[in-house]
């Protein structure tokens, strides 16, 4: 099946690919993003064991949640280089649109293969978007315009040389993000959920020095309201007069390639900066107290990644990276927030016939203003084929996360104190099937210990971040795929469903202990199909998730009810052009991810494509 196939990288006949450097462990699920999504968020909602926190509307915070070990603990990777955000640790995906990227992939624990970063080991899990690559020359323009005043067009151009391939690309997108939603009795309409973005990439890749080197320039602004939670206020007064304006760039690339027959290296850098200016007016909402805060974060990465290939069987990799973190802001920290992180791996690999296995231990270092902290995260998993039709899967490993700048030093509630939040991880994959018929069930067991929480000290209005929180997560990911081909007509289908127990076993005194942490469903699932033939196109998503609580409180005043969301597509290809029309949440659901942030209801999208060669 496609969706379980490693795409071959077929740029240049380096050396490198003489190196064996498939990942010892499988992606846990992937797409190929073909533009009938926007968003690389409304791709990966859908996977097995992904929490998607979503706030709502195009321009709702969208964060990624994997097996509950919580946003901070997932890496996104772009082009192999983390996106990195030192100020919350959250990335925001519904920033990355489709039109960037050719794929996206989830690894629980991480890849293990060689050549990799420092930081692609050090996370719990890893979610990777490889840029589109150019495969000739072309010109791509797409448009799409639909419900709540979305109009958005985008360009890409494409050109290939012999040993250089060029892309680049721009994107605009505006949101009036009003739409309607359930409030108890009532229709309302949500308010300043409006957004305006515009997005710059370009990337080049070619040959050199016997290997292969890629350059990438990518650029986001965007300007958007927060409408905020939904609750009873005072008639008459706006819901939210929040406002935030982002101008986001970074600069990366790196060299990859054989020095010697049995001696690889890879050198990484990435230069990034970003800036936020959020602020608030009490003269549209009264009950909003004034606020003009700016922030600019920068930082500076650079990786090295040697390999060593130990005859047929075996090979040896020493990564290292370091990087430096620094965080400007006119208000509300007590200090300006600055880090210098150092990473190492050493990491071993071992490959004969249809069996591998990895291992590797990592050490990574934090200087901060005044305090040093470090974590040793060790990791071992193995892959065995002892038939076509049957693959095993497992891996232990030891992860942690560093407090970011906000638990430590944002004022009044921040703690210079705390420590490197730990997660341990245990999991098993069963794969069997082919390649009409396909079926995966993943156990796992996940503890999370010294969790970092916001607690009331002597007053309940000032709080403070403490390690104390401990979660025991265990469940199973599982996923039916099937797919059958007739002529020119062609049938592919996904089933999955998760079980999750996911509890607070922080204080056994409490009244919380043992109970469900915050969204995390018991129950989740969706069914995805997709029928093709004769240039036609449809396809149907349905995504359903079980009751879940807004607190480690499992009382009714937190409890959120279940839902359930369906979106289908039609679309038509006539040679160069295609054209397409998306119905989301075909039956008005009305439902909330994060409570007191109503999702939209029924909307209708028309996208079209033109590519000229």
């Amino acid at each position: 099946m496609n969706a379980l196939a490693q795409e071959a990288d077929t740029l240049v006949a380096s050396r490198v690919s003489s190196v064996k450097s498939i990942p010892v462990t499988r992606a846990a699920e992937e797409a190929t993003l073909d533009g009938s999504r926007s968003l690389v968020a409304d791709a990966v909602r859908r996977f097995t064991g992904v929490q998607l926190k979503d706030y709502g509307g195009t321009g709702g915070l969208k964060t990624v949640n994997v097996r509950s070990l919580g946003s901070e603990h997932v890496g996104v990777f772009i082009g192999g280089i983390q996106v990195d955000n030192a100020q919350n640790m959250q990335v925001d995906l519904g920033r990355f649109s489709t039109e960037s990227f050719g794929s996206v992939a989830l690894y629980n624990g991480q890849k293990s293969r060689r050549l990799q970063t420092a930081k692609e080991y050090a996370g719990g899990a890893a979610l990777y978007l490889e840029p589109a690559r150019p495969v000739k020359d072309s010109w791509r323009i797409r448009a799409r315009g639909g419900s709540f005043g979305t109009a958005g067009a985008a360009l890409r151009r494409e050109k290939v040389w012999r040993n250089l391939r060029f892309s680049a690309g721009a994107e605009g997108l505006y949101s009036g993000g009003r739409y309607r939603y359930q409030f108890f009795d009532t229709t309302l309409v949500r308010e300043n959920s409006d957004l305006r973005s515009l997005r710059l990439e370009s990337r080049l890749e070619g040959k050199l020095l016997g290997g292969n080197w890629d350059l990438m320039i990518y650029g986001y602004g965007s300007e958007r309201g927060f409408p905020g939670p939904v609750i009873r206020r005072a008639a008459g007064f706006p819901l939210s007069a929040e406002r935030q304006a982002d101008q986001d760039a970074f600069l990366q690339g790196g060299w990859t390639g054989d020095i010697t027959g049995r001696y690889a290296a890879a050198l990484r850098f990435k230069l990034a900066d970003s800036y936020t200016h959020y602020d608030s007016h009490p003269e549209k909402n009264p009950m909003a107290l004034p606020c003009d805060m700016h922030f600019r974060q920068q930082s500076a990465y650079l990786s090295l990644a040697q390999s060593l290939s130990l005859g047929s069987r075996w090979s040896v990799d020493l990564s290292t990276d370091a990087q430096r973190n620094v965080l400007q802001a006119d208000r509300n920290y007590e200090t300006t927030p600055e880090r210098t992180t150092l990473t190492a791996v050493l990491a071993g690999r071992f490959m004969s016939g249809r069996f591998r296995a990895a291992a590797h231990i990592l050490w990574q270092g934090a200087w901060d203003a005044g305090s040093f902290r470090y974590a040793w995260m060790p990791s071992a998993s193995f892959h065995w084929e002892p038939y076509k039709w049957l693959e095993i899967e497992a891996f232990a490993k030891r992860s942690c996360r560093m407090p970011s700048f906000n638990d430590l030093y944002y004022i009044t509630i921040g703690n210079v104190h705390l420590r490197p939040e730990y997660a341990t991880q245990t999991g098993l994959d069963l794969r069997l099937g082919g390649e009409h018929l396909a079926f995966r069930l993943s156990p796992y067991y996940n503890r999370v210990t010294d969790k970092i929480v916001a607690l009331p000290t002597s007053s309940q209005f000032r709080w403070s971040m403490l390690n104390i929180g401990t979660v025991d997560i265990t469940g199973a990911d599982s996923r039916l795929e099937a797919a059958a081909k007739a002529g020119e007509f062609s049938l592919h289908g996904t089933l999955r469903y998760t079980f999750q127990l996911a509890l607070d076993h922080s204080d056994p005194a409490s009244r919380t202990y043992g109970c469900q942490i915050p969204y995390a469903p018991i129950h989740s699932g969706s069914l995805d199909g997709q029928v093709e033939w004769r240039g036609w196109s449809f396809s149907w998503d349905t995504s359903v998730t079980g009751h879940r609580w807004s607190t480690t409180s499992n009382t009714a005043d937190y409890y959120l009810p279940p839902w359930s969301v369906s979106d289908a597509t039609l679309g038509k290809s006539f040679g160069r052009f295609k054209a397409g029309l998306t119905l989301g949440n075909i039956f008005n659901a009305q439902y909330q991810i994060v409570k007191g942030y109503p999702m939209p209801g029924t909307s209708v999208l028309l996208h079209l494509e033109l590519q000229l060669d």
